[in-house]
């Protein structure tokens, strides 16, 4: 069965990064039911990561990120 998902752009903060891209979600999922779940890794697609200064460090086509490892992570269009 496929679970048709949709792409929430997402700024996530690391105790050392910023990391922005696309979180993918279940159509009706919020970003807290994602965090909730018992997978410890979360996919991000089309990541570039910051250093905490804005220096761009790297751009990948997806990145694991250990939840963690998360200190704070928003919709995209909520961010600053």
């Amino acid at each position: 069965m496929k679970v048709e998902l949709d792409r929430e752009q997402v700024v996530i903060f690391t105790a050392a990064h910023r990391i922005e891209g696309e979180l993918h979600l279940p159509a009706t999922a919020r970003l807290s039911d994602r965090l909730n779940q018992a997978k410890d890794f979360l996919a991000i697609t089309s990541a570039r990561v910051y250093s905490l200064d804005d220096r761009l460090l790297y751009d990948a086509s997806v990145l694991m990120l250990h939840k963690a490892h998360i200190v704070m992570l928003m919709e995209r269009n909520e961010a600053l």
